[in-house]
C-alpha cells in the first residue's frame, strides 16, 4: 500500500512538473509572439510615417525637397503624367509641375508589408488641389533601407482610379 501511495505521489508530482514546463514554454512562445507583433507594428508605423514625410515635403512647394525622398536610381510612374521618371532631374521636373497645383495627399486605405530592408506601402489615396479639385488614385511606394538606416523610395507608382 505504501508503495502504491509513493508511486501515486511521484506520478502526480511528475505530471505537475510537466504541466509547469508546458506553461513556461507556452508563456515563452506567447512572449516572443507578442514581441514579434510589436516589432511588426513598429515597422508598419515607421513605413506609414514615410508617407507623412513625403506629403510634408509636398507642402514645402520645393520639388527638390520632394526629390530627396527618392533613391538616386528610383523609378517614378506618376499620377498626372504619362512619362516614367527615372532620374533625379526627371523626378524634380515632374514635381515642379505637380506642386504648382498645391497638392495635399491623404491615404484612404493602406497595406504595408516589410521584407527586411525592403518595404511596400500600397493602397488608395486622394489628392486635394488648390481650388478643391480632388484626384482619387491607387499607389505603391517601395522603399529600401539605406546603410545609414534611412528609408528611401526606390519605386513609386500612382494612377488615377478608373471612373
Amino acid at each position: 500500500m505504501k508503495t502504491r501511495i509513493t508511486t501515486l505521489v511521484t506520478s502526480s508530482l511528475l505530471l505537475a512538473l510537466i504541466g509547469c514546463t508546458n506553461i513556461e514554454r507556452s508563456s515563452a512562445r506567447s512572449s516572443s509572439g507578442s514581441a514579434l507583433i510589436a516589432t511588426v507594428s513598429k515597422q508598419k508605423s515607421e513605413i506609414m510615417a514615410l508617407f507623412d514625410q513625403w506629403n510634408d515635403s509636398l507642402s514645402t512647394g520645393n520639388a527638390s525637397s520632394v526629390g530627396a525622398n527618392y533613391a538616386s536610381d528610383a523609378i517614378l510612374i506618376p499620377t498626372v503624367s504619362n512619362k516614367i521618371r527615372r532620374t533625379p532631374i526627371e523626378r524634380v521636373d515632374y514635381f515642379e509641375h505637380f506642386l504648382s497645383k498645391k497638392p495635399i495627399g491623404k491615404i484612404d486605405k493602406a497595406n504595408v508589408r516589410v521584407f527586411g530592408d525592403i518595404a511596400i506601402n500600397s493602397g488608395l489615396y486622394t489628392f486635394t488641389f488648390s481650388g478643391g479639385t480632388k484626384v482619387h488614385a491607387r499607389y505603391t511606394f517601395v522603399y529600401r533601407k539605406q546603410p545609414d538606416g534611412k528609408w528611401l523610395i526606390i519605386e513609386h507608382h500612382s494612377s488615377k482610379l478608373p471612373e
